[in-house]
């Protein structure tokens, strides 16, 4: 919790960030108390994009690994309107997930509350519509591919179109990390060019007596890869898309998803995941890694300040290859994404907050530097510094390069509120164990889908 105004040197990095793992009408009448909402509407009667001068708590509820990023960013706000404290709290993020329809619903509502998906939280009017926000700031003005995750229907099921729910202060994105001194040993000079070259490149690990892939099977780490095989088969984003973003009659239970899945087991089968790959977390991985346990890490730019430090030089990072030379690139990328509760008492503060984290010019240094984020925002904001061919660097060469292919994807663990914790994290640890076939897997994947959306 910070509490002085006073914005410190930057803080130290946190420990092994966990994924981030899932960004963000008209202006209406100003009459009525700023922010204020009708009991039963997610949308504000009234909004204002001044806070005034009166002493004002905003409670901010993120994952754990994330509290370092939002203190150095509330500590920013707070320099710039004295009278707001941001009190920041963290949670793990599995157990976040689960619990934040209880969190919002209840008597002590926080302000700003991190999400990985919507589930019912907007069927259910526990988040702030922030279409008003958006025109009275000017987001409208921004790129929109920015919030199409963030968007939802009025059913409240389907993402992608309809009323803005959430922003955040950058975007997530995943690739491949790699060991150089490890890769220089299999012949490894550049980064493999398509999947054939890459998995030539596993199997010429497993050979020289090296661990080819080190993952966290644990708490969802084997999704990253098996989301990728799942696009390359695929030859297109689309699927998968409309599946993450809850279209209706969306269905993953597909042949390529069972060629993924197929892939992934076979990995595990020739030994090039760690033998206790499904006890190791996304703190355990990063760190072993960085102590040179695997050629390869597939995982997010949310590791690279860390990794970038803890690595010495000697880790790279490259997007996951597609099927053939010169297809497009694709991977899983999100916001790190901020909603408001319908029952907080400070929206008008919580809006100021999410417009000051993606415009104001050191907010957006610190989103970079602390977790590896390329920041969101306007178009025409510059961006932030990182240092020439450095690991941080290499991860935001690789966001444009995305950008570039068109290949930026929602995560299969935000299509619904329970498919990280509750499917794909057993079910891939049943995949890779051998105990469960590739063609049970993604029907259970799709049948807790459908499950989750008639609830």
């Amino acid at each position: 919790m910070r509490t002085n105004n006073t914005l410190p040197r930057r803080s130290r990095r946190p420990s092994w960030p966990t994924a981030l793992p899932v960004v963000l009408t008209a202006l209406l009448a100003s009459c009525g108390a700023p922010g204020a909402q009708s009991p039963l509407s997610d949308t504000p009667t009234s909004v204002s994009t001044s806070i005034g001068d009166a002493p004002v708590t905003l409670e901010v509820l993120v994952s754990t690994p994330d509290v370092a990023l939002y203190e150095e960013l509330g500590e920013a706000f707070q320099d710039k309107h004295p009278n707001v404290t941001v009190q920041v709290t963290g949670e793990d993020f599995n157990s976040l997930t689960t619990n934040v329809p209880r969190l919002i619903s209840g008597t002590e509502v926080p302000d700003l509350v991190r999400l990985a998906s919507f589930g019912n939280l907007v069927e259910d009017r526990l988040l702030t519509n922030l279409d008003p926000y958006a025109e009275a700031y000017g987001w409208t003005e921004w790129p929109q591919s920015q919030f199409a995750s963030t968007r939802v229907d009025d059913d409240g099921r389907q993402r992608g179109t309809g009323h803005l729910y959430g922003a955040g202060p950058g975007f997530g994105l995943t690739g491949m990390y790699y060991n150089k001194s490890l890769a220089a040993q299999i012949g490894m000079t550049e980064p493999p060019a398509t999947l054939d070259a890459f998995e030539e490149s596993l199997e010429k690990a497993k050979d020289a007596g090296l661990l080819p892939l080190m993952v966290n099977g644990k708490d969802g780490g084997l999704a990253y890869p098996l989301q990728n095989l799942q696009m390359n088969y695929a030859g297109s984003t689309q699927v998968v898309q409309d599946w993450n973003y809850n279209k209706p009659g969306a269905n993953i239970d597909t042949p390529a998803l069972v060629d993924a899945a197929t892939t992934l087991q076979s990995w595990s089968e020739e030994g090039y995941l760690p033998a206790d790959v499904n006890s190791i977390d996304q703190t355990q991985a990063p760190a072993r890694f960085a102590e040179g346990e695997g050629v390869f890490f597939p995982s997010g730019n949310w590791q690279a300040p860390t990794l970038q430090d803890a690595g010495g030089g000697e880790i790279g990072f490259f997007l996951f290859p597609p099927e053939e030379t010169g297809d497009p690139f694709t991977a899983m990328t999100a916001p790190g994404v901020l909603a408001i509760p319908t029952k907080s008492s400070q929206s008008d503060v919580a809006a100021a907050f999410l417009d000051f984290i993606q415009t104001d010019t050191g907010a957006r240094q610190s989103t970079l530097d602390l977790l590896g984020l390329p920041p969101a925002g306007p178009s025409d904001a510059s961006l932030p510094d990182s240092e020439p061919g450095s690991l941080v660097s290499g991860t935001v060469e690789s966001f444009q390069l995305l950008l570039e292919s068109d290949g930026l994807v929602d995560f299969m663990s935000n299509s619904t509120a329970s498919m990280h914790a509750n499917t794909l994290i057993p079910q891939t640890q049943l995949l890779v164990a051998g105990k469960t076939s590739p063609a049970e897997f993604s029907a259970a994947v799709q049948k807790d889908y459908e499950d989750e959306a008639e609830k």
